[in-house]
């Protein structure tokens, strides 16, 4: 049926009304959103997040072949992990910003133990031994869970969060050894002996 405006208005009664206010529910909100997100293409989560990264100066409005290589590298590695697309500023900024050009976030400086200094110090002498051709995520996981889980007997937590921090400064970042790869083994090597210098300071 179709009721005319008038009929409406002589039909209302405030006494009808829900008194229960509306929510908005965020979490069910970004959920949706992070399903929607993790069913695109690569390719067309990877043009997604570009004008994010370059209107937040992470990457420059050209992107060099390089830049363009590490995003594309990157992908995979955030696709699954963000609710929303504006995180990937800070999930992916540090793979773009030299080794001396990022902050350390303080809850991931706070998060380090006193076997850090000890842990850096291991897995900067590990990681010189892996030649630059074989600088592969396989190798870097292999040796490094060799020198600090075999090597120290450190628990997995212990053991990468340390080189977490001196790879992204931040406690939480796209998978670690991935993301060494990405950064290649000289930039990796100046990451974690920037932390080791910070932390013997």
């Amino acid at each position: 049926d179709v009721f005319s405006v008038q009929e409406l208005i002589e039909a209302f009664d405030v006494k009808d009304v829900n008194p229960n206010p509306a929510r908005f529910d965020q979490k069910k909100a970004d959920s949706i959103n992070a399903d929607h997100i993790r069913l695109l293409e690569p390719a067309e989560f990877e043009s997604r997040i570009k004008p994010y990264l370059v209107a937040d100066g992470v990457l420059p409005p050209e992107a060099s072949d390089r830049q363009l290589q590490i995003l594309h590298a990157a992908v995979p590695l955030v696709q699954s992990r963000i609710t929303v697309l504006s995180e990937v500023t800070g999930m992916l900024g540090f793979l773009f910003t030299a080794s001396d050009g990022y902050e350390y976030q303080s809850d991931a400086l706070s998060s380090l133990n006193e076997t850090a200094p000890e842990t850096l110090n291991a897995s900067i002498a590990a990681l010189e031994n892996i030649s630059e051709e074989n600088w592969k995520t396989d190798s870097i996981q292999e040796t490094l869970q060799g020198a600090l889980i075999e090597g120290l007997g450190l628990k997995p937590r212990f053991a990468f969060g340390p080189l977490r921090v001196a790879v992204s400064g931040r406690r939480v970042s796209p998978p670690l050894f991935e993301s060494l790869e990405i950064l290649g083994k000289e930039e990796s090597l100046k990451r974690l002996s920037r932390l080791q210098d910070l932390l013997q300071e």
